[in-house]
Parts: C-alpha cells; sequence; structure tokens
C-alpha cells in the first residue's frame, strides 16, 4: 500500500509540473517554427523548459508504473 501512494504522489506531482509547463508554453507561443518539433516543442525549447517537461513527463510515467507493478503484484 505504501508503494501505491508514492507512485500516486509521483505521478500526481509529475502531472502538476506538466501542466504548469504546458500552461506556460500555451500562453507564449512562438510565432514561427519547423514541422518535426512542432509549435509546442519549439516553445518549450525556447523557454528553456525542456528539463523541467522532460523530468514531469518522467516523473509521470514512474509514478503510473510503480501503480500498475503494485496492482498485479501477489502478497500473502
Amino acid at each position: 500500500m505504501k508503494r501505491v501512494l508514492i507512485g500516486g504522489f509521483l505521478s500526481l506531482l509529475g502531472s502538476i509540473w506538466a501542466l504548469a509547463v504546458i500552461f506556460l508554453a500555451g500562453n507564449n507561443l512562438v510565432s514561427g517554427w519547423t514541422t518535426p518539433p512542432g509549435r509546442f516543442l519549439t516553445t518549450v525549447s525556447e523557454l528553456d523548459l525542456t528539463f523541467i517537461f522532460a523530468a514531469s513527463v518522467i516523473l509521470t510515467i514512474a509514478g503510473i508504473v510503480i501503480m500498475v507493478i503494485e496492482l498485479f503484484r501477489k502478497d500473502p
């Protein structure tokens, strides 16, 4: 049960960080961009939020993975 709470907290924290980056980048979109990274990722890169966005995605995925592992774990 303790690991489920840790996984839930990590995914919640990562989601909040990701939403903050998305909100900030959405309000400051660039006017020129190239097609492969797209407008959003170009904005995130120009605002120097790449590390924070990547960390938030990693935290969210790690939290979900921990919760899924604990879901299928068989304890006596």
